[in-house]
C-alpha cells in the first residue's frame, strides 16, 4: 500500500516537472519570435472579440450615422444631390438659340433685333434681303424683325432698350413670315442679371411636362392628364387631371388653368426679397378665365350633389387650381397684382375661398450660347405673399 502511494507521488511530481518544462520552452519560443507579453495579450483580446463576433452573427447591428460637424463633406454631397435633383426637373429644352440685341418692341407681336452671331443669311431685313456675299460687319448691324409671343406690355423688361440682351429660337418652316421668335430677355434686377422668359404659351408646355412628371405635389394624386378640354361653348380649360376608382369610374377631376408670370416687385425691408405678380396690366382675358373656372366648379358641384341625392350614388369629386409659372429665378413669393388689375385680384380671392388652389412656381432659364442651346428648370413653389405691403405702381 505504501509502495503504491510512493509510485503515485512520484508520477505526480514527474507530470509537474514536464508541465514546467513545457511552459519554459513556450516562453523561449515566443521570445525568439519577437512576441512580447503585451502582444500576446492583444492576440488574446482579438481572439475573444472574434469569438464574440461569431456568436453575434445573425443579430441586428445598430449603425450610428456620422454627424455633419464631424463629416462636413456630407454637406457637399447633399448640395450635389439637390443640384442633380434640380437638373432632372427640366421643363423645356432649346435646341437652336440665337443671341441678339433687342432694339424695340411694337405692335404687340413684333420686335426688331440685331443678331449677335452673324447667323442670319437670306433673311427679310427691313424690306431687303441680306445675301451671304455681304460683309459680315455690315450683317452684324442689320435689323431683323422677329415674332414676340407676349400680349402684355412686358413691364420692367424693356428698360434696357436698345441694348437688351435676348435669346431667339429659329424655325425652319418656310411658310413662316418671321423665322425667329423672341424667347427670353436679360434684365438687371438691381443686384444681378436675370433671364426672364417672355414666351407666354411656352408656360403651358412647361406645366404639361411638370404634370406628366408629377412635380406639382400640391395637386395631389391623379392618373391621367388631358389638355385643352372644352367645358362650354367658347371656353376651354388648360388641363384636366383625372383620378380613377378601382372599378374604373372617375373618382376625382381637377381643372387646372396656367398663367405665365414675368413681373417682379421689390418687397419692403430686405432688398433681396421679390414678389412675383400677375398680371402686369388689366387683363380681361385673365379675369374671364378665373370667373369661368370658379363658376364651372360651382355649377358642376351643385349638379353632382343633386344628382347624387336622386340616384344615391357616389359622384366624382371636383376641384380646381391656377398655376402661376414665374419665368425668372429671383422671386421668393407670389401674389395676384392688385396694383395692375384690382378686379383680377378680387376674383382670385373669391376663387381661393371657393377652394381653388392658387399656386406660384418659379423656374430658371439657362441659355448656353457656346452650344446655341438652353434649358428651363423647375426650382420649386413660391410662398403666398400674405404679409406683403406692395408699393403702388411698378
Amino acid at each position: 500500500m505504501a509502495s503504491a502511494r510512493g509510485v503515485g507521488s512520484a508520477l505526480k511530481m514527474h507530470l509537474r516537472s514536464r508541465k514546467r518544462d513545457f511552459a519554459s520552452s513556450t516562453t523561449v519560443s515566443n521570445t525568439s519570435n519577437g512576441s512580447s507579453p503585451s502582444s500576446q495579450k492583444k492576440r488574446a483580446v482579438k481572439a475573444k472579440s472574434t469569438s464574440q463576433g461569431v456568436k453575434s452573427l445573425g443579430q441586428r447591428v445598430k449603425i450610428v450615422a456620422p454627424t455633419k460637424s464631424k463629416f462636413p463633406i456630407l454637406t457637399g454631397l447633399k448640395e450635389r444631390e439637390d443640384h442633380i435633383s434640380n437638373d432632372s426637373k427640366t421643363l423645356l429644352k432649346y435646341q437652336n438659340l440665337v443671341p441678339a440685341r433687342l432694339i424695340r418692341r411694337y405692335k404687340r407681336f413684333l420686335a426688331d433685333v440685331v443678331l449677335l452671331d452673324g447667323a442670319f443669311k437670306n433673311e427679310s431685313v427691313e424690306g431687303k434681303v441680306v445675301t451671304p456675299n455681304e460683309d459680315e460687319e455690315a450683317q452684324a448691324e442689320e435689323v431683323v424683325t422677329v415674332y414676340c409671343p407676349n400680349t402684355g406690355p412686358m413691364v420692367g423688361l424693356l428698360d434696357g432698350l436698345p441694348n437688351a440682351r435676348v435669346q431667339l429660337s429659329k424655325s425652319d418652316d418656310p411658310k413662316r413670315k418671321y423665322a425667329y421668335t423672341l424667347e427670353m430677355i436679360q434684365i438687371h434686377n438691381g443686384e444681378r442679371d436675370v433671364w426672364v422668359g417672355v414666351h407666354s404659351t411656352s408656360a403651358n408646355r412647361m406645366v404639361e411636362q411638370a404634370l406628366a412628371m408629377r412635380w406639382f405635389t400640391e395637386l395631389g394624386d391623379y392618373d391621367s392628364v388631358r389638355r385643352e378640354v372644352k367645358f362650354a361653348k367658347n371656353s376651354r380649360v388648360d388641363f384636366v387631371l383625372t383620378k380613377y376608382a378601382e372599378d374604373g369610374s372617375v373618382a376625382h377631376e381637377k381643372y387646372v388653368e396656367v398663367k405665365s408670370v414675368t413681373l417682379a416687385l421689390k418687397g419692403p425691408g430686405d432688398p433681396r426679397s421679390r414678389c412675383a405678380v400677375f398680371p402686369d396690366t388689366v387683363s380681361i382675358r385673365a379675369q374671364k378665365h378665373v370667373t369661368e373656372l370658379t363658376d364651372l366648379l360651382s355649377t358642376k358641384s351643385n349638379a353632382k350633389k343633386s344628382e347624387s341625392k336622386e340616384k344615391e350614388t357616389a359622384q366624382p369629386k371636383l376641384s380646381g387650381a391656377i398655376i402661376f409659372l414665374v419665368q425668372r429665378d429671383d422671386c421668393n413669393e407670389f401674389a395676384p397684382s392688385i396694383q395692375h388689375d384690382k378686379k383680377f385680384s378680387e376674383l382670385c380671392a373669391v376663387a381661393a375661398k371657393s377652394g381653388i388652389q392658387l399656386l406660384g412656381y418659379t423656374c430658371t432659364l439657362e441659355p448656353d450660347e457656346t452650344n446655341k442651346s438652353g434649358a428651363v428648370r423647375l426650382l420649386g413653389p413660391l410662398l403666398p405673399a400674405r404679409s406683403w405691403s406692395l408699393p403702388d405702381g411698378p
